[in-house]
């Protein structure tokens, strides 16, 4: 087992423990929203968002686990979006993680509710975290991951990305919207990470380099699993970006396989200024690169 292996592995139990924690009924008249929102966590994930966040805040010389709770807000984000993503409005997809998406399972109006409700639940878990002890602290981790979410964000690159159907963008074009749709929560949970653990601007700076890059990679690498894979590999519907300017689509297989090479490259280039401790980071972007669902 690699480095990476085992230290996901162990950041895995610890967030999926959390957060089906959260989940938890305890009132029988709340059942239906408390199991919508367990069936998308228990259908689990590679929780890339939380490994990222533990080894940013470990890289910079911090603990990562009294956190525990801000780097499950972070996956709760990622999550609620995943729910918005495939309702039919959006994506309108039936699969994900292998499982039925929930407003198949359920309907439209449950899906919804049980997204804002992952929202709000991050949120609160940043104002309840043990390991933040400073005010200050909690509202500069609410408003990295609110800024992430928000009108500059996620939303927008959601966005753009519904009225970019049928249209043919630029590689800038295209790296706007991925910045936002994609790669803005991977740059907020480092930065968070980093945060958590009191690092220096430098630092900071770096985190923040490499997790752009690692997030723009991650959307190509994407595109292309979208383009080659099956359902039954990734666990969810593909061919859903077939109306979509993917990297795939406008520059075909090959180059985006180079442009993602070269982006985990540069986001591996990135660490530089860490004397120690970047192995985790490195094999992440390696991952993100090679990986097939």
């Amino acid at each position: 087992m690699s480095e990476l292996e085992s230290y996901a592995a162990r950041v895995r139990g610890l967030v999926d423990d959390r957060l089906l924690e959260l989940a938890a009924d305890d009132d029988p008249r709340c059942a239906k929203p408390h199991a919508a929102v367990r069936h998308t966590l228990e259908a689990g994930g590679k929780r890339l968002r939380p490994i990222l966040f533990f080894a940013s805040c470990e890289v910079c010389g911090g603990r990562p686990e009294p956190f525990l709770d801000a780097a499950c807000a972070v996956e709760l984000v990622h999550t609620a979006s995943l729910v918005l993503d495939d309702l039919p409005c959006m994506d309108d997809a039936g699969l994900r993680r292998g499982r039925p998406t929930l407003h198949v399972l359920y309907d439209e109006a449950t899906a919804v509710l049980a997204a804002v409700a992952e929202l709000m639940a991050a949120f609160e878990l940043i104002a309840r975290c043990p390991g933040i002890r400073r005010d200050s602290l909690a509202r500069d981790m609410a408003a990295e991951l609110a800024r992430a979410v928000g009108l500059d964000g996620m939303i927008a690159g959601q966005q753009l990305d519904l009225d970019s159907v049928g249209r043919r963008l630029s590689m800038d074009e295209m790296e706007f919207v991925h910045a936002r749709k994609t790669g803005a929560l991977f740059t907020a949970t480092a930065r968070m990470g980093a945060l958590a653990a009191g690092a220096s601007g430098p630092e900071i700076q770096a985190l923040e380099a490499y997790a752009k890059n690692l997030g723009l990679a991650f959307q190509i690498v994407d595109d292309i699993l979208d383009a080659t894979a099956t359902a039954e590999e990734l666990g969810k519907d593909v061919g859903k970006d077939a109306d979509k300017p993917t990297f795939v689509h406008l520059f075909g297989l090959e180059t985006s396989r180079t442009v993602a090479g070269e982006l985990t490259a540069t986001a591996k280039g990135s660490l530089g200024v860490f004397r120690r401790g970047a192995a985790v980071l490195g094999q992440l972007a390696d991952f993100v690169l090679a990986r097939k669902s």
